[in-house]
Order: C-alpha cells, then sequence, then structure tokens
C-alpha cells in the first residue's frame, strides 16, 4: 500500500499527462518531470525522449477522449487527437511517476493512418482522431456505490472480454446488450446504418458485442496475447489493458470472413466501463502491426 503523502502526490496524475500532451508539439520534453534514466518508448520501441513523435507533432487537441488514472500504483493512460505534419493521428500516453513525483517510464503509441489501411480489405482505415479531440460522455462518471467494481472484478471484465473474442464464446463476456465500441474513434458495432464510414455495407455492424461472437464475427482473432498495464479506477468502474490481437489472414483453405488479407498483429489498448457487473461501454485504440510483434521495453533495453 502507498502513503498517504504518496496518495496526495498521486491524487492529480492528470496533470503529468496533460503536461505531456502540451509539451508534445513544443518539442519542449526536457520540460517534462522525468527521473534521471527514464524509459521511452515509441511503439514498442525504447527510444530517446525527444524522438520519434516529439520531433514530428505540429499540433494536439486540448482535451483527451480517454483517461484512466490509477492513484495505488501511480499509473495513468490517455489518448487523443495529435497533429504530425497536418495529418490527424491519435496519440496514447501511459505514464508512471515515482514517489518522488518525477516521471519514471514513458509509453507511448502512435495510431497514423498509414497504419490502418495496408492489410485492411475493402480499403479506407478505421480512424477518426478528430472523434478523440474531445472526452468520451460519461466516461468518467463516478459509479453508485452499489453498482462498483472493485479491483478484481474490472480485471475479470476485461479477461473475460479478451478470452471471448478470442476464443469465440459469447458467454464469457459481461457485456450490456447496448455496449457501445469505440476503436480509433470509430464506432463498430450498434452502427444504424449498418457500414464504418468508406467501407462496403457490412450487417455485422449492426450487431452488438456479444452478438458478433456469436456470429463468428471475430473468428479470425487467433490470441489477445501479452496482456499487460491493467490500470483500475474502481470508483469510475474503468479498467485498462493494453494486449495482441494475432490474425493469421486469409490462410490457404480458409472458409469464412476474414477482413485482412494477411497476417498481422494488432497492438491495442483497450478501455471498459464496468457497471453493475456488465460492460457498458468500450474503448479502444489499435493499428495494424507485423506478425508476432512484441511490445516489451524489457526485452529491448
Amino acid at each position: 500500500m502507498v502513503s498517504q503523502a504518496q496518495q496526495d502526490r498521486r491524487g492529480d496524475l492528470g496533470w503529468y499527462a496533460e503536461r505531456y500532451f502540451e509539451l508534445l508539439p513544443l518539442g519542449e520534453h526536457g520540460r517534462l518531470p522525468t527521473a534521471p534514466g527514464v524509459v521511452f518508448t515509441e511503439n514498442g520501441q525504447v527510444l530517446r525522449l525527444g524522438q520519434g513523435l516529439w520531433a514530428t507533432a505540429t499540433g494536439a487537441a486540448a482535451t483527451r477522449a480517454v483517461t484512466v488514472a490509477d492513484r495505488e500504483s501511480g499509473q495513468i493512460a490517455t489518448w487523443g487527437m495529435v497533429t504530425e505534419a497536418g495529418q490527424d493521428s491519435i496519440l496514447g500516453v501511459w505514464l508512471k511517476v515515482g514517489a518522488d513525483d518525477l516521471i519514471t517510464s514513458i509509453d507511448t503509441f502512435v495510431v497514423r493512418t498509414n497504419d490502418m489501411s495496408s492489410t485492411f480489405l475493402g480499403g479506407g482505415g478505421l480512424l477518426d482522431a478528430e472523434r478523440l479531440a474531445r472526452p468520451t460522455p460519461g466516461l468518467l462518471d463516478l459509479v453508485d456505490e452499489a453498482e462498483r467494481p472493485d479491483v478484481d472484478e474490472l480485471r475479470r471484465a476485461a479477461d473475460g472480454y479478451l478470452d471471448g473474442v478470442s476464443g469465440g464464446d459469447a458467454g464469457l463476456i459481461p457485456v450490456a446488450d447496448d455496449c457501445l465500441r469505440i476503436e480509433n474513434g470509430v464506432q463498430t458495432v450498434l452502427r444504424t446504418d449498418g457500414f464504418l464510414p468508406g467501407r462496403e455495407p457490412n450487417p455485422a455492424t449492426m450487431m452488438g458485442v456479444a452478438q458478433q461472437v456469436r456470429e463468428g464475427v471475430t473468428r479470425h482473432i487467433a490470441a489477445a496475447r501479452d496482456r499487460g498495464m491493467y490500470l483500475t479506477d474502481p470508483a469510475r468502474g474503468l479498467v485498462m489493458v493494453r494486449f495482441f490481437f494475432d490474425h493469421a489472414g486469409k490462410v490457404r483453405g480458409w472458409a469464412g470472413r476474414s477482413p485482412f488479407t494477411g497476417p498481422n498483429s494488432m497492438p491495442a489498448w483497450e478501455v471498459f466501463k464496468v457497471r453493475g457487473g456488465l460492460i457498458r461501454h468500450i474503448e479502444a485504440i489499435i493499428a495494424w502491426f507485423p506478425y508476432g510483434y512484441r511490445w516489451d521495453a524489457e526485452e529491448q533495453r
């Protein structure tokens, strides 16, 4: 358990995240309150702080779409819209703040338009960065104590979703029928129009989360591996997980739907809002990376 003094210092974790987005388009990484030897990664690669998006970002939205602050562990994850050479992108930032109020680890996830179209059948990319330029309505609302999950319940809900989606078993997913899922700013379930922006009509987009699994829409997902982070905020019913979906693509002899022409691994940061034992809302940022890709700074040191 952390001390009360540590909890007080960590009570404003949001300041660190906002400071990151404020300084990013200025390229002023040296003004971040970082500890000596801070570890910085972008899309799983260990870089020197100041490289990567720090050198190319030209703007950042004033507010974030998603934020999960885990005061107990001194961690915060957030994401929203940034611009890079005039092109809208999505930036996810995870920060670990030590007892001395300095950032000890930074993990970033940049989703660019070209990351979202190279292996996706039908053309177009699954990305609406502008929608992530403002907070998601209701996501940070407090959950009534009678319906508030504890940390273990939050983790079970997230794992149940990932196990159910990757294993084709909707019964494992504790999800409400009206649960929305937003991926890269795009609603991918319960769409009344029946298609994703820039794509061919697809009746599966009109289904709910569990129905998509029951109908085999997610059967192309081979695994949900390398799960980590697990930031939790029980008061708001939030849990955030980082993981990879593996897709084998349209292998020889494949019968049925697969949205991918070739094999790939999809890194994902996903947040679940849980209330009364059910997942009520899902927000995710995702991209397409090489098959078998791993996201582990420890392995690269």
